[in-house]
């Protein structure tokens, strides 16, 4: 009979250890996730460099031909846009005049001609230029196709000042 207990205490140690799940010595363990610093490839935005090169400028029709100049004074660095006038000034819709700093800082304003009437001739814009070289491109708009190609806008002033 000690043999069968022996057998029966053997057995229940047996089916124990198969429902106790003793083939593995430890419970899974859910891993506890580790902080880590995302790294994101940021793409550089780099800026382009702007020229200060000037540029030709367009060829307007004779009978719309209007124009415009650019001053920099020597020593405030004030670089102003005059409106010369001409021909076409009636046709002007906008004049838009932008500057190119030696530090290839843009700035770019406009004039737009008043309903009934147009852009004065004399009139200006004013930007704070550097104490290097600042290029300085004039548009104009106008308020119908011109010329054979049908253009509507035209650069009629492209510039370095100081010219050396």
């Amino acid at each position: 009979m000690k043999n069968v207990l022996f057998i029966l205490a053997l057995g229940v140690v047996a089916v124990a250890t198969v429902f106790a799940g003793c083939t593995d010595t430890s419970p899974e363990a859910t891993p506890t996730p580790t902080p880590t610093e995302a790294t994101t490839a940021v793409p550089t935005e780099t800026t382009p460099v702007l020229s200060i090169q000037p540029e030709p400028t367009d060829e307007m029709p004779d009978n719309y031909l209007v124009r415009a100049s650019a001053q920099k004074d020597p020593i405030y660095n004030t670089i102003t846009v005059t409106f010369d006038g001409g021909k076409g000034q009636m046709n002007l819709k906008e004049l838009t005049a932008t500057v190119i700093s030696s530090d290839n800082e843009t700035e770019t304003k406009s004039m737009t001609k008043p309903s009934g009437k147009s852009i004065a001739t004399g009139s200006t814009l004013e930007f704070n230029g550097t104490a290097g070289k600042d290029r300085i491109q004039v548009w104009v708009t106008m308020d119908r196709p011109l010329g054979a190609d049908g253009e509507t806008e035209f650069k009629i002033y492209d510039s370095v000042l100081p010219i050396d």
